[in-house]
């Protein structure tokens, strides 16, 4: 229920001018009543102190025309004998003879009978109301005297401007007085606005007491309401996901910093989604619109090249629908980690299928007798060499498939001599150099890092192996380690056939092979380097490739030294490329 506010002060005044004018309002009816009683008997004493003068006079004289000696306009006289027949009329507007019986007058009545009769009423004669005093004389007629009341009237109509002025001037006078008091009495009140211990109406303590505490309250309520704004802020403002909060006028309550790079959003204005294709838009906003009915929507965009799921739900407080909260999903990585694994899929079905092809085809022709004895010997060959193959292949995708799965665990990580193990892995690899015609030398100084052996060892090894399969008759492989600054650089180049620049960004990729042909020929998987990155991403590692076709490659990781953490902001930046 609406309250309707009212000005305290401005209340106060009218009431008190209120007050002021009923008071001056009474006292002039107060004043004007007592004033009438006065008149009124001093206007009886006037004209019975008047009777009784000319009572004297009427019962020496011979002729009631000797009355005419007292002929006053303020006083009329009339005698009138014991039958109601008028004597004698000082009024010369009135003839006797043509009067009206008196005989039912209220004052000739009472002077016949009790010898004085007073009245106040209208006369018919005179038209004006008059207060009559009759008395009986020695001869039995009536004297009667009377006067105008009209000359009361006079008096209070003559005063009447005076007493406007002065009701005026006095209602000025309680408005002022009226406006002043109405502060001094509010101003007290305005100050516990400020000081709530500032009371200076005992009856105001326990109105300042459920103020302070109620203030307090609100002050914990709002402490609280800040701090929950505030981790509200922060996990909508560290979410990937865009985040926006609607009413059903379709404004924007809230959104987070994702949601507002995506579409645009602002707060306190229409949702219209920004810089999205026209279709991309109209998809969006319908979303929304079944959302705003009660349903549940879902739908699917691109928006600067990303791939982008929205789920708008309608909100509900107490079963009534009160705004709608969407949710904008970036699913481009799994969609493409979806691609990658179909990808990953056909490329394994492919690279196993080629041989256990080969294998099946010689074991075949060898079981069914169609080889020649001089031909077993070299099919057993080819079926062993591709055996090889196959398990080098399996043990990749095994050693690819736990590197994505399982992340490195800084537990087992230990201190690394980098120089011992490039000269392990110049042992390892000496054979197969020699057989490929490739020279390796090692130039390496005294490093240190941590992580896992194994894996790092397994980093080494591949890139040398590489190198050694793409390089040319009578090349080299250098292995080098270097400390710089604070990180331990390893630099593996060879004098190789080199990597067109358009094909360096994908050598990453897993089954990704320059020529396909060399890489049948060499024994590839196509998954060395594609290991090679994610141990390198599990060591915090940075990979940098330099290649000339036909001159060489070197391929250059840099890891951060024994004691050295890396910092939240590369790791961020890292993250972010």
């Amino acid at each position: 229920m609406k309250v309707r506010s009212v000005n305290l002060r401005s209340n106060i005044t009218k009431n008190l001018m209120l007050v002021g004018i009923i008071s001056l309002l009474l006292t002039c009816l107060a004043t004007s009543v007592i004033f009438w009683f006065l008149l009124s008997s001093q206007l009886s004493v006037d004209v019975e102190n008047y009777v009784n003068v000319l009572r004297v006079d009427c019962n020496k004289m011979d002729s009631y025309s000797e009355l005419n000696a007292y002929n006053d306009s303020e006083f009329r006289i009339t005698v009138i004998d014991p039958n109601g027949k008028v004597l004698y009329e000082n009024y010369s507007e009135l003839d006797e003879e043509n009067m009206s019986d008196h005989s039912d007058r209220p004052e000739f009545v009472g002077a016949v009978s009790d010898g004085t009769g007073v009245s106040s009423r209208y006369s018919n004669e005179t038209g004006e109301l008059r207060y009559y005093y009759a008395v009986k004389l020695n001869n039995g007629d009536v004297l009667r005297v009377s006067k105008s009341m009209y000359s009361v009237f006079e008096m209070f109509s003559s005063i009447f401007p005076a007493v406007l002025v002065i009701g005026v001037a006095v209602s000025l006078i309680c408005f002022f007085f009226a406006k002043r008091m109405s502060k001094h009495i509010t101003k007290p009140i305005e100050m516990m606005t400020k000081n709530t211990d500032n009371i200076v109406y005992d009856e105001l303590v326990p109105f300042s007491t459920t103020i302070e505490k109620q203030k307090q309250q609100l002050y914990r309520k709002n402490e609280e309401l800040l701090a929950e704004n505030e981790k509200i802020k922060t996990i909508t403002g560290n979410m990937e996901e865009g985040l926006i909060f609607l009413d059903l006028d379709g404004k924007v309550i809230m959104s987070n910093e994702s949601a507002q790079k995506i579409v645009h959003t602002k707060e306190g204005v229409m949702f219209r989604p920004v810089g999205l294709m026209v279709t991309e838009r109209e998809r969006f906003e319908d979303c929304i619109k079944k959302a705003m009915k009660g349903k549940n929507a879902f739908c699917e965009m691109d928006a600067d090249g990303r791939s982008l799921q929205i789920i708008a739900n309608p909100v509900f407080v107490n079963k009534v629908q009160t705004g709608v909260v969407c949710l904008i999903v970036d699913v481009t990585h799994h969609k493409s980690m979806e691609k990658m694994k179909q990808e990953f899929t056909a490329n394994v079905s492919h690279e196993l299928k080629t041989p256990l092809t080969s294998i099946s085809g010689y074991a075949e022709m060898i079981e069914s007798g169609i080889a020649k004895d001089e031909d077993i010997k070299r099919f057993s060959g080819k079926i062993h060499k591709e055996a090889k193959r196959l398990v080098s292949l399996i043990g990749d995708i095994i050693k690819l498939s736990r590197l994505e799965e399982e992340a490195s665990e800084k537990d087992r990580f230990t201190t690394i001599d980098m120089e011992e193990i490039l000269e392990e892995c110049r042992d390892s690899l000496e054979m197969n150099a020699q057989k490929h015609e490739v020279e390796i030398e090692v130039k390496a100084q005294p490093c240190m890092i941590t992580g896992e052996r194994e894996m790092v060892y397994e980093l080494v090894y591949n890139l040398c192996d590489n190198a050694i399969r793409y390089n040319k008759k009578g090349g080299k492989v250098i292995l080098g380690v270097k400390p710089v600054e604070n990180t331990v650089v390893l630099t593996v180049a060879d004098t190789g056939i080199g990597i067109p620049a358009n094909h360096i960004d994908r050598i990453f990729e897993r089954f990704y092979r320059v020529d396909k042909s060399r890489s049948k020929e060499t024994g590839g998987t196509g998954l060395g380097l594609a290991i090679v990155k994610h141990i390198a991403e599990q060591h915090d590692a940075k990979i940098d490739i330099q290649s000339e076709s036909m001159i060489g490659t070197k391929i250059t990781v840099t890891f951060h030294a024994l004691g050295f953490e890396k910092s939240e902001d590369t790791k961020k930046e890292d993250t972010q490329k």
